[in-house]
């Protein structure tokens, strides 16, 4: 039970380290084409 418990923990905390990845490099993308993102929404 307790290496279940360990693969579960470590399985969310690489899902959360994904997500913060992917948050992080939206958010500079978004920044770095911001005019380009306004445009199109136009």
């Amino acid at each position: 039970m307790h290496a279940i418990v360990l693969q579960a923990i470590d399985r969310y905390l690489e899902q959360e380290a994904d997500r913060e990845s992917v948050q992080r490099l939206g958010a500079k993308y978004a920044a770095r084409h911001a005019d380009l993102l306004r445009r199109l929404g136009q």
